[in-house]
C-alpha cells in the first residue's frame, strides 16, 4: 500500500501479480480473492476503497475447464456450498483433522461414501462428525493388510 496509496487492493494485486512466473499460480487464484474485496483485512463490509467504488467480481475454473463468473462474495458462496469438490474437500479435510489419518487408509471408497452421507444428511457437520467417529473406531484397511 506504502508503494502505491492511490491503488486498490485489487489493482496492487494485479500489478503485483502480473508477471508470467507469477500468473502460473494467480490466474487460478486471483478470481477467487476478488470476490471477496468488499470485506476489508478484519472482515468488515466495505462498498469503497480510496475512494473508489469495490469492484468485487470475480470467477473460477474448474478441474474440468469450465468457467464459473461471480459478482460478489454472495455468489461464490452458493457455488461453493452446492460444488461436489467442495464438499468432498470439506470432508476430506474435517475426517483428516480429526482422525489424524489420511481417510484412504480406511477404504478407497471412504471419501465418497461419508461425502454421498453429508448431502444426504442435509449437510449436518454433527452427523458428519458422527460418520467419521464409526468409521475411525473401525480397523483401518491399511492395518488389516499389514497383519
Amino acid at each position: 500500500p506504502e508503494l502505491h496509496p492511490d491503488l486498490t487492493t485489487r489493482q496492487r494485486v494485479i500489478l503485483q501479480t502480473s508477471s508470467q512466473s507469477c500468473q502460473v499460480c494467480h490466474q487460478k487464484i486471483n478470481g477467487l480473492g476478488f470476490t471477496l474485496e468488499q470485506f476489508d483485512g478484519v472482515g468488515r463490509y466495505r462498498e469503497f476503497e480510496e475512494g473508489k467504488p469495490i469492484d468485487a467480481t470475480g470467477g473460477y475454473t474448474d478441474r474440468s475447464g469450465a468457467a464459473f463468473k461471480f459478482q460478489n462474495a454472495s455468489e461464490l458462496a452458493v457455488f461453493l456450498a452446492k460444488s461436489e469438490d467442495t464438499q468432498k474437500a470439506f470432508v476430506n479435510r474435517v475426517f483428516q483433522y480429526f482422525v489424524k489419518q489420511p481417510i484412504a487408509a480406511y477404504g478407497v471408497d471412504q471419501l465418497d461414501r461419508l461425502t454421498t452421507a453429508f448431502r444426504e444428511n442435509n449437510f449436518s457437520i454433527q452427523q458428519l462428525l458422527v460418520e467419521v467417529a464409526v468409521i475411525a473406531a473401525q480397523p483401518s484397511v491399511r492395518s488389516a493388510e499389514e497383519s
